[in-house]
């Protein structure tokens, strides 16, 4: 990328990687998502999850406690890094 397309040589959001590819992370506050258009919705206090990195996000997934069905959300990933600065997601590698 020239100095012409990235004024003052920063970066974005994109060439930033906190995580690993692929890590675990686990509720232990108030985290919520939008399915499409819909509702914000709670993820549960306690849930533990496999988290991927995308380009822009990160991908989280985890089995329902209530029907044992496979949950699959994407969160932003300055979303995602608000959650663990805040102490609602407690990240292991």
């Amino acid at each position: 990328m020239s100095e012409q397309n990235n004024p003052g040589n920063q970066l974005s959001a994109v060439e930033v990687q906190k995580y690993p590819v692929h890590f675990q992370a686990r509720v232990v506050g108030e985290v919520q998502h939008r399915a499409g258009d819909g509702p914000l919705e709670s993820i549960p206090v306690g849930t533990d999850m496999k988290v991927d990195t995308a380009i822009a996000s990160y991908v989280l997934s985890w089995v329902s406690p209530e029907d044992q069905q496979p949950e699959t959300v994407y969160l932003a990933k300055r979303e995602f890094e608000h959650y663990v600065e805040v102490g609602a997601l407690d990240v292991t590698a």
